[in-house]
């Protein structure tokens, strides 16, 4: 059988599914394909073979209720409606409720303890990017994305002075740590207030605080322990429960909550918010990737990897029992430096008519991250350029689900997903 992953899309409160198909060629090749609708299952046949899709211990599909059919190229989707189990339903509440309570630690604790001893080193190479570091304080730092300077009226302090690490100060924050720059100063190599590993050359942070401190990002870092008489270990600097996709989308949501006096959130089934990510890579460049989150807990039933061919049972029929996950639904855009800058115009007298066309395409893309620049509603967070490459490249994958009717909007933003473990 052709078909390769299904993604289906739940919604108890809507009492309806949308089901994603992605094949591996061709549609418009197929000689014969048949999607039949049962109350538990889904069943494609060809000619020869047929998958069958089991669904019965998710919901009930009301037969004849298809609806909405697309096909294009290798993929095809369609609506079902649903009937929900009362079993169902009520598991679905007590989730929300746990939810609601639940309260995700965004910014997880380094694996550092306060009077220990560490040495940071390099990821990629090994190498010591730090004296022996005495570990009196280990603190979170502020998030950076709300001026701190705005909390005083008149004459507050001078933060570029209070923030600054002391020399046995481990600071951190979301995916990245701040330390005194006199620790790694014979160790690393500064570009630019750009930070490089001097023996690899490995893009590691930037200097910041007047070039008093270092912003180092996580995932480029490893943490050397000095215990007494004993052999030294090398551990990551933080243990992930979650992937970092998961747990930056998880603080975009937390970032961008609005909650009442007591601490609950307002406006529980409304998840829409904007994200400007900000990444600056190795060569100095930066690039931005702008985020509009429309769900937050989509349930979705899916495989998570691709159906096999020659695994058919006696009867050539493919069992595909699917996986339950919760996923954030999102849109998505990427934008380079150069739009930001709106280069181009000094050659624009050169150009043909088609260049000409590129150009104004360039000129409206830096509009458009001016205007989210300076949008107040929209949340500003710099990230590193391997988290912020490692997300593309998720969105882009789960992006290939949607047919290209429904995967693009007029703006050019593209629809994805980003999927994690309920």
């Amino acid at each position: 059988m052709s078909l390769r992953y299904v993604c289906v899309e739940v919604r108890h409160n809507l009492r309806c599914a949308n089901v994603f198909l992605q094949f591996d060629h061709s549609l418009t090749e197929t000689e014969f394909l048949k999607i039949v609708v049962e109350n538990d299952a889904l069943t494609f046949r060809e000619y020869s073979t047929a998958t069958r899709v089991a669904l019965g211990k998710f919901f009930t599909a009301e037969a004849r209720t298809i609806s909405n059919l697309t096909v294009e190229e290798c993929n095809a989707s369609f609506r079902l409606t649903i009937t929900n189990e009362p079993a169902q339903g009520t598991a679905d509440n007590k989730e929300n409720q746990i939810d609601n309570k639940r309260k995700i630690y965004i910014t997880p604790k380094p694996n550092i303890e306060e009077g220990s001893q560490h040495i940071v080193l390099c990821k990629n190479c090994k190498c010591e990017l730090s004296t022996t570091l005495q570990c009196r304080r280990v603190r979170e730092f502020p998030s950076g994305s709300i001026d701190v300077n705005e909390f005083f009226c008149h004459h507050g302090p001078k933060f570029d002075e209070v923030l600054v690490p002391q020399l046995t100060d481990f600071f951190y924050g979301f995916q990245f740590v701040v330390l005194n720059s006199e620790l790694s100063q014979q160790q690393v190599k500064m570009k630019d207030k750009h930070v490089y590993c001097r023996r690899c050359l490995q893009y590691l942070g930037e200097n910041i605080l007047n070039d008093n401190a270092m912003k180092l990002w996580m995932d480029t870092l490893l943490l050397k322990c000095q215990p007494n008489d004993k052999d030294d270990t090398i551990i990551n600097v933080v243990n992930e429960k979650v992937t970092p996709t998961c747990q930056l989308l998880h603080k975009i949501i937390d970032d961008t909550l609005v909650t009442d006096v007591a601490g609950e959130p307002l406006l529980q089934q409304m998840h829409f918010c904007k994200v400007l990510l900000e990444a600056t890579f190795p060569c100095r460049k930066r690039k931005y990737l702008l985020l509009q989150v429309l769900e937050k807990q989509l349930q979705v039933l899916r495989n998570t990897k691709p159906l096999a061919h020659g695994s058919h049972n006696n009867n050539n029929v493919l069992q595909v029992q699917l996986e339950q996950c919760k996923s954030f639904k999102l849109l998505y855009r990427l934008l380079d430096e150069t739009e930001d800058e709106g280069g181009g115009d000094d050659k624009r007298g050169e150009k043909d008519s088609g260049e000409t066309s590129s150009t104004s395409s360039t000129s409206s893309d830096s509009m458009l991250l001016k205007n989210w620049k300076e949008d107040m509603s929209i949340h500003v967070l710099k990230v590193s350029p391997t988290l912020f490459g490692t997300l593309l490249d998720e969105l882009d994958e789960n992006a290939l689900l949607l047919p290209e009717l429904y995967r693009y909007t007029h703006d050019h933003f593209q629809l994805s997903y980003i999927f994690y473990e309920d």
